[in-house]
């Protein structure tokens, strides 16, 4: 395996199902520590801190219990950076950078379709300071005390990039438009302890979505929401874009994943998808190049998949490197623009596909 594969490879795994695969038990990105003894109390409250992000974690007591997915491994299983990796290769062989193409069996597919269901439906854990469902209402609450876009400096975002009200309306784009009269029916209705939490709140005590007010909902089969991503609307703020705290639990529009045969496009973001349905087009997003997880695979079973990532050298690696992963599962991919009828001329160099379209920034 090359520099450039094993960079691929650890960019696919969720770091949160690797340590849930080795059997820690994370809640809400925040494990005990793996040497108990060398805190008070025996690490009761949680000291290791798991970004699925970055991917990586950390001890904030001991200086040596950090690192990256391989690292964790070696952690838990006492064993070498190459048993590590092996274990690792063992254990989601599909997602090797060059491997043979072939479809994986029915029996993994299943397996996969398993531990993705069993990861929506966690059971809660002692320790949770609230249960699964009460996260999801306080999200779904916070979501509720949102203002449509209409009429907003996010109506005028999103219009610049040619996504109007229809796409709006469907996909129940919110914005913030009193942060302070927010920031305030918040702490009068949920404790700090728990807004925190969820991860609405920094640690300073404010809700962390200040300077990115544009709410996207991560909408299941169903239309609820219990996940969201927040953009910025300045083009000077970095970063653009904010999570809701925690593992991104499926694609942006998972209901396009309806089993059913026909094509699907992969876009990098919230503003690409949403740019492939203002044209009528079914597409499902994900937040970026490394965030693609292996226990999404069984979602798009009985589609073919067009790859629509930026035209930069990072989604051109991205889009080869998922042609391998589809390809082990036996899915068909193309890239956006091969063979295609319809459709605006190629992709510039540096492009995004709301770009090619014509939207502006």
């Amino acid at each position: 395996m090359t520099d450039e594969e094993l960079k691929q490879f650890k960019a696919s795994l969720s770091i949160t199902a690797v340590a849930q695969a080795l059997g820690i038990e994370v809640v809400r990105g925040k494990c005990k520590c793996f040497y108990p003894q060398r805190h008070v109390h025996g690490d009761r409250t949680p000291s290791v801190s798991i970004s699925e992000e970055r991917g990586m974690f950390r001890c904030w007591v001991c200086d040596d219990v950090r690192g990256d997915v391989i690292s964790l491994v070696q952690l838990c299983n006492g064993c070498s950076f190459v048993e590590a990796l092996n274990w690792l290769k063992d254990t989601y062989p599909f997602l090797v950078p060059g491997k043979v193409n072939r479809p994986i069996s029915e029996s993994m597919a299943a397996a996969l379709e398993d531990k993705f269901v069993e990861r929506l439906a966690e059971p809660k854990p002692a320790k949770e300071l609230i249960s699964e469902d009460e996260r999801k209402k306080v999200v779904l609450s916070f979501l509720k005390m949102l203002s449509p876009v209409d009429g907003t400096p996010a109506a005028a975002y999103l219009a610049r990039r040619r996504i109007f009200k229809p796409i709006w309306d469907k996909m129940l784009l919110r914005t913030i438009t009193d942060y302070d009269g927010l920031n305030r029916r918040l702490k009068e209705t949920y404790s700090m302890e728990v807004l925190q939490y969820v991860g609405l709140f920094n640690d300073k005590g404010n809700l962390r979505y200040y300077k990115h007010p544009l709410i996207f909902p991560y909408l299941d089969s169903q239309m609820r929401a219990s996940h969201f991503q927040a953009r910025a609307l300045e083009r000077s703020t970095e970063p653009k874009e904010l999570h809701l705290r925690g593992t991104v639990p499926f694609p942006y529009n998972v209901s396009a994943l309806n089993q059913k045969m026909g094509w699907i496009y992969l876009c990098e973001g919230v503003v690409d998808t949403l740019t492939m349905l203002q044209q009528n087009i079914d597409a499902v997003g994900i937040p970026g190049v490394r965030s693609f997880k292996a226990d999404w695979v069984p979602l798009f079973k009985n589609k073919n998949v067009v790859l629509c990532l930026d035209h930069d050298e990072a989604g051109r690696k991205g889009m080869e490197y998922l042609q391998g992963v589809f390809g082990n599962a036996g899915i068909r991919t193309i890239i956006l623009g091969d063979g295609l009828e319809n459709l605006p001329a190629g992709m510039k160099d540096g492009q995004d596909v709301n770009e090619w379209f014509g939207g502006r920034k």
